[in-house]
């Protein structure tokens, strides 16, 4: 038969709680990064709308959406190159 090792239960408790907390902190980031881009597109539709009138409102904010989302495919669909020096 095989032998199992006994593990420190208190290094079981310390790991567990290290990866709670890591994915903890993961979850917090990716929602203060919503969170943090809803802000922002808030804001550049407020900017955009505030010289405009009552009656053209409804067209600059539907322009606003459309170049959001052709800005968000543009750079999803394209992943950053990395920068190389060449002939070094």
């Amino acid at each position: 038969m095989t032998q199992f090792t006994a593990v420190d239960p208190v290094l079981a408790a310390v790991l567990m709680t290290v990866g709670a907390a890591i994915a903890l902190v993961r979850a917090w980031i990716g929602h203060r990064t919503a969170v943090r881009t809803e802000e922002e597109h808030t804001r550049r539709t407020r900017i955009a709308v505030e010289g405009s009138t009552p009656a053209r409102r409804a067209a600059v904010v539907r322009a606003s959406a459309e170049l959001e989302a052709a800005s968000r495919t543009r750079s999803q669909a394209a992943p950053r190159a990395s920068r190389r020096v060449r002939g070094l």
